[in-house]
């Protein structure tokens, strides 16, 4: 049975379902799906077929997962179960998708199942928890849990709160601008001191933008280090990223700072991690903390605009606690940003997807899946599944509100930050900065959208509005 729709309508239903109302996208599903098994259980096993789509040849079904994201994947599990597969790209993904078969992937029982993430992204992340597995990445995950402690987070969050507010205050009011670069700026503002003890106006601008760099390049199609490719201004991009950071480490190791780089470079003492260590931690910290939590800001904003009931609930919240010096206690208290943040981040994951490969033969959920093959763990789909989550599309933070929040039904129903032994180290750093971000505008701005307006998201990467998100801020009384 053929499950693709053709038209959608309804606030956020292009998370869930795929939209064919371009021509593009009607074009595309007019393709045929070729569907196939992976690849034939071994005799005698037991085991079932995975069943998938082959697509148009070589590109398969690629460019829908760019457009659509989650709702194909949900489009994908629909046609063929929890595990299934797709072509893209000329790359064979098993998609592993819903509580059981999510929870099968992560926990890896079996250890069949390792990183998948350098596979995707290239070697940005080398060196970093998210590339690492077994008991190299468990031994660095121990040492750097150290630099995300209360303590130091508090002094974190003091920095990116005062810096937060110093930058906002530049924006500009009754004037239309585009909210996606302006939020992305605004994080890296809000990192350079806070991470790398730097101002951003001077050393922190080249350093982000070198950043920048190389999370653009994640998703390059042609992966040549040929001068004038966007490969090869990442990879000139790191490799001064990180021959800078490893210059600094020294520096930080003797000054009592309470930026991240000076805790990271303390940790341990003499047990601690090498200089070349520290680069790559930090620089896999700069890329992760930066482009996780700006998308995070975007779905927020954005949110908020559709929805001034809850942006006025929140800003009554953040106006209450101003007089608060800035910091953990301060952000606290701001229990609807926190039901707000939650519920932005279920309807638009910053991480909608974990990566594994297997290592040998296995299977999830009874179906076989050769060594050697790709496993999206689709984790966003898991936060817009109807039968776990009633009107999937609507946006209502009083879900996870109380002690029977919906997202206690299943504890592997809301994975913004993954779960398992990759599960995101910096999940409460990344969260009070987006708090820390959202908590500035609101004191000083408010902004709607048209009724009319749908954020055209799109997923070449983590998601952003196509458009920009455009906004019009205006200051509050």
């Amino acid at each position: 049975m053929d499950t693709r729709r053709r038209n959608v309508a309804t606030e956020n239903a292009r998370l869930v379902e795929v939209d064919t109302s371009h021509w593009f996208d009607a074009l595309l599903e007019r393709a045929p799906l070729r569907a196939d098994v992976l690849a034939e259980p071994p005799s005698g096993s037991g085991l079932k077929p995975v069943m998938g789509d082959r697509g148009i040849p070589f590109v398969g079904l690629g460019i829908n997962t760019v457009r659509h994201g989650p709702a194909f994947q949900m489009q994908l599990m629909r046609r063929h179960g929890p595990v299934a597969w797709w072509q893209a790209f000329g790359r064979k993904v098993v998609a592993a998708s819903g509580p059981d078969a999510v929870h099968e992937v992560l926990t890896n029982k079996n250890r069949a199942f390792a990183s998948g993430w350098p596979d995707i992204i290239g070697p940005w992340f080398d060196g970093g928890l998210l590339a690492m597995n077994s008991s190299a990445h468990l031994t660095d995950r121990r040492l750097m849990q150290a630099a995300y402690g209360e303590d130091a987070l508090a002094g974190y969050l003091r920095q990116m709160a005062a810096d937060a507010d110093a930058y906002v205050a530049r924006w500009p009011v009754e004037h239309r601008f585009p909210a996606v670069p302006a939020l992305r700026t605004l994080s890296g503002q809000m990192t350079a001191m806070a991470l790398l003890g730097v101002p951003y106006d001077t050393e922190g601008r080249d350093i982000m933008t070198a950043v920048e760099q190389c999370i653009r390049a994640e998703t390059a199609l042609v992966r040549l280090r040929v001068p004038g490719t966007q490969w090869h201004r990442a990879h000139r991009a790191r490799r001064a990223l990180i021959a800078h950071l490893a210059d600094e480490v020294p520096a930080a190791r003797s000054r009592a700072g309470a930026d991240f780089l000076s805790v990271l470079s303390r940790v341990g003492g003499t047990d601690g991690f090498t200089t070349e260590q520290i680069a790559h931690h930090m620089l896999f910290t700069l890329i992760a903390s930066h482009d996780t939590t700006t998308t995070a800001a975007f779905a927020a904003v954005y949110f908020l605009g559709k929805h001034p009931e809850w942006q006025r609930r929140a800003r009554a919240e953040s106006v209450a606690r101003a007089g608060l010096p800035y910091g953990v206690d301060r952000l606290r208290g701001l229990d609807t940003l926190e039901l707000v943040v939650k519920e932005s981040i279920r309807l638009v994951s910053p991480s909608p997807i974990a990566m594994r490969v297997t290592t040998r033969d296995t299977d999830i959920l009874g179906h076989f899946v050769p060594a050697g093959h790709l496993v999206s763990v689709c984790t966003a789909v898991n936060q817009l599944l109807p039968d776990q989550w009633p009107e999937p599309h609507r946006f209502d933070p009083e879900r996870f509100s109380g002690p029977g929040g919906e997202d206690r039904a299943h504890r592997l129903t809301w994975l913004p930050f993954g779960a398992g032994v990759h599960k995101c180290i910096g999940m409460h750093f990344g969260m009070a900065k987006v708090k820390a971000t959202l908590d500035a505008l609101l004191r000083r701005f408010e902004w709607t959208f048209p009724a009319a307006y749908e954020a055209p998201w799109r997923f070449t990467s983590l998601p952003a509005p196509a458009d920009g998100l455009p906004i019009v801020l205006r200051e509050t009384a």
